[in-house]
């Protein structure tokens, strides 16, 4: 996982290519896959774009996001289970106010 926040402020502006591809790609993971390393890098990336990105939380509410992350929170995985929590807080609560709770 990338978690270097130089990184992010760094790349953020490159999830915007192509519609959000990106977004779209992290979304089918979390649709298509059961490797709980995909699912919690996948929920990680995306509390990672809402909180670096200006418009973050609007793009990935509008992405149908949150109900995919929230089908994570009783994952059978520890590490599943705590990057779909960090990702709805974020969501909820925004980058201003979620910054705190940074793993």
């Amino acid at each position: 996982m990338h978690k270097d926040p130089l990184f992010w402020r760094d790349n953020i502006t490159n999830f915007e290519e192509n519609d959000f591809q990106i977004l779209r790609v992290l979304l089918t993971i979390l649709d298509t896959s059961s490797d709980p390393r995909a699912l919690a890098v996948a929920c990680f990336d995306l509390s990672q774009f809402i909180q670096y990105h200006p418009a973050g939380r609007v793009i990935v509410t509008d992405l149908k996001a949150k109900e995919r992350v929230m089908k994570l929170m009783n994952h059978e995985n520890t590490e599943v289970t705590k990057s779909a929590l960090l990702c709805i807080q974020r969501l909820f609560l925004g980058a201003k106010y979620a910054s705190f709770l940074q793993a």
